[in-house]
């Protein structure tokens, strides 16, 4: 009892078996870890930072400069001017020019400035830029909606996906059991005397068939679990499962309700969809960019007013860290700064921008015919997988008709192994069918959804 006792302290714990996933537990994990939304959303700060900066251009400036050094000057000779005398005649003042030599000399050198410039006027550029980077900002945000409309979308698509191929395991995993009593069966009606041999090989070898199937089916479960790990931001977790929602895994269809025309899809996608808001604010930041460049032409006029002090003393009364009203030099201006050339830059910016503007006003059409082009694919296809949905369950009804008609026909020797086996398959291609169309037709809805920018 103790060495099993030491043996239970020495051996790992068992890993708990995480709980199954509902769809809403992936989205909530998908928008908190999923890489693109990660960088999408860094997109949208970045965004933010540049419209906090784009107000440099109308808010003062205060620049506070000080030096603290020593000036060394070698010995010189230079030629001065310097007075010699007065002309007796006139009066003046007679000067000549004589070889000074100066000694070489060092001194302390300090210096203290403080300077403020407020703009008045550059053309309206700066409040452009700071409307121009608002309009980003928005587009940045829309951008991030949209991609997280795309990834629940993803997600939702993954999660179904996940879901159609573990129910379709389940299908097949019950043609095996079926497969496992027609063996029985075959090896009971040949010890009987009731049939031949050959069907118990047969009846054999569709067994393995069937186990082989379930094997691949498995591989594909593997991999569908590995795709919904990766939108979730997650590593691949082979313990991950999923609650299959009620629309797949309920008795009836998903129900599709009366689809709106595609006119009004259309009107719901301009208010409700992320990327179109998107293009609109990017063509007007581009229009802003037009004045931007535009400003250039006009001049800029800044105030300016500054407070200096150097000298070579350091404190003290006349010192340049002492009484601010002694060894200063203070200045107060308004000045004009007009650039009247400038090798055709004005003029190629302006050009550049709108060229800009052109490209964002296509790139707006292009998105109004982009969600048009998904709007009408998704509404087509929900009503095709629909229809196919409610064919698939009017099959499965006749497929299991098929197969307890078939094993009473076996049972009652008026028919063979091969006509029990060919019911089964129907019976099984009928359930994968069915499964299929209804992830089909909520994935289907899912993406009509998000191609009008939310739910239905």
């Amino acid at each position: 009892m103790r060495t099993l006792l030491c043996l239970a302290l020495l051996l790992p714990a068992a890993p708990a078996l995480a709980a199954p996933m509902t769809l809403d537990d992936a989205l909530v994990e998908a928008a908190r870890a999923n890489p693109d939304l990660r960088l999408a959303l860094t997109q949208a700060d970045s965004a933010g930072v540049n419209l906090s900066a784009s107000w440099a251009g109308v808010l003062p400036r205060l620049d506070l400069t000080a030096a603290f050094g020593r000036d060394f000057i070698g010995p010189q000779r230079r030629v001065s001017t310097v007075p010699v005398g007065v002309d007796p005649t006139t009066g003046a003042t007679l000067f000549d020019q004589v070889a000074v030599t100066t000694p070489a000399a060092d001194f302390a050198d300090y210096s203290l400035g403080l300077t403020l410039q407020l703009p008045l006027f550059d053309g309206a550029r700066s409040w452009n830029s700071i409307a121009q980077a608002g309009a980003l900002a928005r587009a940045a945000d829309r951008d991030l909606d949209e991609a997280r409309l795309g990834v629940a979308f993803e997600v939702t698509r993954r999660f179904y996906e996940l879901v159609k191929a573990e129910e379709s395991l389940r299908v097949l995993e019950e043609t095996v059991e079926r497969s496992d009593e027609l063996v029985r069966r075959a090896d009971a009606l040949f010890a009987a005397g009731r049939g031949p041999k050959s069907d118990t090989y047969a009846a054999r070898v569709n067994l393995q068939n069937d186990r082989i199937a379930v094997e691949g089916q498995r591989a594909l479960v593997a991999q569908a679990r590995a795709n919904l790990s990766l939108s979730l931001g997650r590593r691949s977790e082979a313990a991950l499962s999923v609650v299959p929602p009620a629309p797949v895994a309920g008795p009836g269809l998903p129900g599709t309700g009366d689809l709106p025309p595609e006119e009004r899809l259309m009107e719901l996608a301009r208010k409700n969809r992320p990327l179109l808001a998107s293009r609109a604010e990017s063509l007007r930041a581009a229009d802003l960019g037009v004045s931007v460049a535009k400003g250039a032409w006009w001049p800029s006029i800044v105030a300016q007013a500054s407070y200096s002090r150097q000298g070579p003393i350091l404190s003290g009364s006349d010192g340049v860290y002492g009484d601010p009203a002694h060894q200063y030099v203070a200045n107060a201006q308004i000045y004009l700064q007009w650039n009247l050339f400038q090798g055709r830059k004005t003029i190629t910016d302006q050009e550049s921008a709108e060229i800009q503007m052109r490209r964002a006003r296509v790139l707006a059409e292009q998105a109004e015919q982009q969600v048009s082009a998904e709007i009408a694919r998704a509404r087509a296809n929900l009503m095709a997988v629909s229809r196919s949905a409610a064919l698939a369950l009017e099959s499965l009804s006749a497929a299991e008709q098929g197969v307890a008609l078939a094993r009473q026909r076996l049972e009652a020797g008026a028919a063979n192994q091969l006509e029990v086996r060919d019911a089964s398959l129907k019976l099984t291609q009928a359930k994968l069918s069915l499964v299929n169309a209804r992830v089909d037709t909520v994935v289907a809805r899912a993406d009509l959804s998000r191609a009008v920018g939310g739910a239905l």
